[in-house]
């Protein structure tokens, strides 16, 4: 099953803002995540957060991608994207 990848209105602007060498490769990044999301990726969990929501990581060279997935709808939403110097997760 491919999920879909749908941007918040944060992540959307924070991800247009990137350059565009960044864009691609995270774009490239998404797209295999969604095509299988079960295999194993450079994705973790991210801490803290509650059981019945949580988020992932994923690292992409020196920037970061945090995504919730919703598995009844086949989606991962992005929620922030940025580069690692300056992330809150």
């Amino acid at each position: 099953m491919v999920y879909g990848v749908l941007f918040t209105h944060h992540a959307e602007r924070a991800f247009t803002a990137l350059p565009q060498a960044a864009r691609i490769r995270i774009e490239v990044a998404l797209e295999q995540y969604s095509a299988d999301p079960f295999r194993r990726h450079n994705v973790r969990k991210v801490r803290g957060c509650p059981a019945d929501r949580p988020r992932y990581r994923m690292r992409i060279g020196e920037y970061r991608v945090t995504f919730r997935i919703i598995q009844d709808r086949l989606i991962v939403g992005v929620v922030a994207v940025g580069k690692k110097a300056n992330f809150q997760y």
